[in-house]
């Protein structure tokens, strides 16, 4: 038998390149998520049409309550913030947090002039965004914002979710005492509000807070309360995420065979629907009853399916859950794989928990009584004395740079203060030179002896604007101005004017004076109406805010004495005396 025959190699390698041409013409390439495709259309496009496809697929997911409609005359930027805003929401839907937090940042910069109810959806989602990455001083500084805006508001159901979300995002961090003071708050409001939803929404994380705080008894009562009003709305949803909750409460108090009732029916559930942080959760409190009643086996399998999950969807706080509920089971009978639990869950702690102390830890420690955290505590606490030194010393210097940038930021303030005054006049000076020009001037010696030129001072040197800075501001000064004769300024056309976006005109002002486009301006409607008021004594008051761009005498006599600190009556008759 020949074995190298020519045209026996010739013939395997054509049936080689058939199955190879075979298989790659069978693979379709993935294609994309439809919104996906529009999203990335409406960011290479953005205009009426690339924003109407978008709505249009999202009212045909049926993911809005209301349709979002656009005409000809709809701002661009108000379209871009509407769809980055609504992708921010379907991306933390489908649980993909990091596109959702990167769209709600993009909404978030163009809505500056937006409502308020709008910026504090805004800011609320993107909390929760970052909550679920475990980023919680991030979530934290927006959920905060959040509050402060629905407070304003006083509607006690936008407070009390906002109260709600900065309670799990402390309970999630790992600050279930601070948290109480939340959630009790939010159980007032959201009473004063009678929303049964919202109702049904913080009992269920009133119940997670005090389980972790350990006491059950009250957590159950919260959680039973929180079934009993979910089930008036009828979404069964939301009674199995309750039910979740009551399993881990369940759990805790060691009422495993009740617990483990309730998740055989929540378990397939959120299989079914796909919603994969919930199954998460719900695989781990499967895995504590099971290790609670000795069916070690069966409580790892459902620890390291949860671990899968949350690696996949990138939640570290459910899985250094599960990971250390491993490590306990594994350490006696496979001390190798429950080291290597160990390992993970404690790289996990450190970037969820930054603020961890030796006493957490030593109470750890008892707990399980290891050696490997013995080691690991003392290793802990000599860092944390490491850091505790370092982290005075670099205090103190924070603190004398902060002194130091204080001191020179008022005096840049103080120095762009005077110029703009300075500027203000110079243009008044000008244009009321320009209205005299035709009168017939005074004799030249006269006038000489009546205004006599005085030498300038030696002007400092100029440590804040440069000659363009200042050409800049000029500019910016004889448009705002020209413009507000009789009618509202608004960013938008004041940057048209300048020949720049309102973002970049926005963040130049920012670094020239240290105030936004919107604050500038309206100093300089105020500066123009202090010189008015005191050069055009026959002009009524209501003239000259009208003059000034303000919409009604109210806004105007409101807005001059909350900066000015005197209505523009008073600052007439006493800087006029």
């Amino acid at each position: 038998m020949i074995t190298n025959h020519p045209f026996k190699k010739m013939l395997t390698l054509l049936a080689l390149t058939f199955c190879v041409v075979f298989v790659m013409a069978s693979v379709q390439p993935l294609k994309p998520e439809p919104i996906d495709t529009l999203l990335l259309n409406f960011d290479q496009k953005p205009g009426l049409k690339t924003a109407r496809d978008f709505f249009a697929y999202m009212d045909q997911e049926q993911f809005m309550d209301e349709p979002v409609v656009f005409t000809s005359s709809t701002p661009l930027d108000t379209m871009k913030a509407l769809v980055w805003y609504w992708a921010g929401e379907w991306y933390y839907a489908e649980q993909d947090y990091v596109r959702a937090e990167k769209n709600l940042l993009r909404a978030l910069e163009l809505m500056e002039y937006a409502d308020e109810k709008s910026i504090s959806d805004n800011l609320a989602m993107l909390g929760l965004a970052y909550m679920r990455q475990s980023k919680y001083d991030e979530a934290l500084h927006y959920m905060r914002r959040c509050y402060q805006l629905d407070s304003k508001s006083g509607d006690p159901d936008r407070i009390s979710s906002s109260l709600n979300t900065i309670a799990g995002t402390l309970l999630a961090a790992g600050n279930p005492e601070e948290a109480e003071g939340y959630i009790l708050k939010a159980i007032t409001y959201a009473k004063q509000a009678d929303n049964p939803s919202r109702m049904a929404v913080i009992y269920g994380m009133a119940s997670e807070i005090e389980n972790r705080l350990e006491h059950s008894e009250k957590a159950l009562l919260y959680a039973d309360s929180a079934c009993l009003v979910e089930a008036t709305t009828g979404n069964r949803y939301k009674m199995a995420v309750r039910q979740t909750q009551k399993a881990s409460i369940l759990v805790g108090m060691a009422r495993y065979a009740e617990a483990e009732r309730i998740l055989a029916d929540v378990v397939p559930f959120f299989r079914e629907t796909g919603d994969q942080l919930s199954l998460a959760i719900a695989l781990n409190k499967c895995g504590m009853a099971a290790n609670g009643i000795g069916r070690t086996d069966e409580a790892v399998n459902y620890f390291s399916e949860a671990i899968d999950i949350c690696v996949r969807i990138g939640n570290p706080y459910n899985e250094a859950y599960a990971q250390r509920a491993i490590y306990e089971i594994l350490y006696k009978s496979n001390p190798d794989a429950a080291k290597i639990h160990l390992e993970r869950y404690h790289q996990l702690k450190d970037s969820l928990y930054s603020h961890a102390t030796a006493e957490q830890l030593a109470r750890f420690n008892a707990e399980f009584g290891r050696d490997e955290l013995e080691k690991e505590k003392e290793w802990l606490t000599r860092r944390n004395h490491r850091l505790v030194a370092i982290g005075a010393a670099a205090g103190i210097v924070v603190l004398i740079g902060i002194l130091i940038s204080l001191i020179w930021f008022r005096r840049r303030q103080t120095k762009i203060n005077e110029q703009l005054t300075s500027m203000m006049a110079e243009l008044n000076e000008a244009r009321l030179s320009a209205e005299q020009k035709s009168e017939t001037p005074e004799n030249p010696a006269e006038q000489t002896s009546e205004t006599p030129e005085t030498p300038e001072e030696p002007e400092e040197p100029e440590e804040y604007l440069t000659p363009e800075d200042k050409q800049f501001l000029r500019k910016l000064i004889l448009a705002v101005t020209q413009m507000m004769n009789h009618q509202a300024v608004t960013v938008t056309q004041v940057a048209d004017k300048m020949c720049m976006s309102p973002k970049t005109l926005n963040r130049r002002l920012q670094y020239l004076t240290g105030e936004g486009a919107k604050r500038y301006i309206m100093r300089i409607q105020l500066e123009q109406a202090k010189i008015m008021l005191l050069r055009n004594l026959d002009i009524p008051i209501v003239e000259i805010g009208n003059r000034c761009g303000f919409e009604d005498h109210s806004s105007f006599t409101r807005t001059f004495t909350q900066n000015v600190g005197i209505s523009p009556s008073d600052y007439r008759s006493s800087r006029g005396q």
